[in-house]
């Protein structure tokens, strides 16, 4: 189960930086590996396989929440819109 949580979370921390807040481009740092997701996603795991437990858990829940917002509020916003008369 821990090998698990760390792809997930290494996968959602992926997606969260550079996906939907494109941080390299913001940061100036739009190279390898922080500009591809495949990259950073391998490299996020190893490190987060290298630290304690707990870091993977707060990783996870941080960025798990932050991917599913959105699709969470555009699904709330749908459901309110469709019972609207």
């Amino acid at each position: 189960m821990k090998i698990f949580e760390i792809i997930l979370a290494a996968n959602f921390f992926s997606f969260y930086f550079i996906v939907q807040n494109n941080l390299p481009k913001k940061w100036n740092l739009d190279f390898k590996p922080l500009n591809c997701t495949l990259c950073l996603t391998a490299w996020i795991g190893l490190v987060l396989y290298l630290l304690p437990f707990v870091v993977t858990e707060a990783t996870l829940c941080m960025f798990a929440s932050g991917v599913i917002a959105p699709f969470f509020r555009n699904f709330l916003n749908n459901l309110y819109e469709s019972k609207r008369p």
